[in-house]
């Protein structure tokens, strides 16, 4: 139990600790996807502070957390090629994979429930996350409702202000932590099949590139909708 309380924190460290570069490169045929994750040495030396744990394998509590997500990946029959790239110091993962359906795939994370996170047809592609459908992602991301995880997360920070929640983590973390949260982002690229013609929520970078960013914190919260839409000519 004790491992995986572990494993499940070393996964609240990934959301809240850490920059993320998400691309997609979308095809008619599906695409695929690369995601460079960079994570804060302070969130690590934090892990490191569990001195009574000591590890029953070669990987570090990160390495475990990542490999366990990209298993679940390569498991859908909608991902191929999956390929997980570290280096060697647990502070950054390269994951990279193709996909048949990037609509399917998320569905089918999900458990077949349903998918309004991700909407991609022949000239468009939607992503919408708010509190209402948070719950799908964790249905895709199984850990986010654990409760170990959800004293960090929109459950129970939905409404706070961003001051608020820096006072918790400084609290929770220690006077680093907020710092490091500050420094944290994630970014969204997309490049399409045909030329851009409509763009709402991100910012074209490119006659077919597209980017979306937000702070993590803003993740955290979910006091407003994460959501892009970008539309290309068929």
């Amino acid at each position: 139990m004790k491992r995986l309380f572990l494993i499940l924190s070393a996964s609240v460290f990934i959301l809240a600790s850490c920059s993320v570069t998400q691309s997609f490169v979308l095809s008619k045929n599906g695409g695929s996807s690369f995601s460079d994750i960079k994570v804060d040495q302070f969130f690590l030396d934090v892990l490191e502070d569990f001195s009574d744990f000591t590890p029953q394998s070669d990987y570090s509590i990160m390495d475990e957390a990542m490999i366990n997500f990209a298993d679940r990946l390569n498991q859908s029959s909608y991902s191929s090629n999956l390929k997980l790239q570290t280096d060697g110091n647990s502070t950054r993962y390269i994951i990279s994979l193709d996909f048949s359906s990037l609509e399917k795939l998320v569905a089918d994370l999900n458990g077949g429930k349903g998918n309004t996170l991700l909407s991609i047809t022949e000239d468009k592609m939607v992503l919408n996350l708010s509190y209402d459908n948070y719950e799908e992602l964790e249905s895709v991301i199984p850990f986010l409702s654990d409760p170990n995880f959800e004293v960090y997360g929109p459950r129970y920070s939905n409404g706070m202000s961003d001051e608020e929640y820096m006072d918790m983590i400084s609290f929770l973390l220690g006077e680093e932590g907020p710092e490091a949260l500050k420094k944290s982002f994630v970014s969204i690229e997309i490049e399409t099949p045909g030329d851009i013609v409509s763009i709402k929520g991100a910012m074209k970078i490119g006659s077919r590139r597209a980017v979306y960013s937000f702070p993590v914190v803003d993740f955290l919260t979910l006091n407003k909708p994460l959501t892009f839409t970008v539309q290309w000519k068929n």
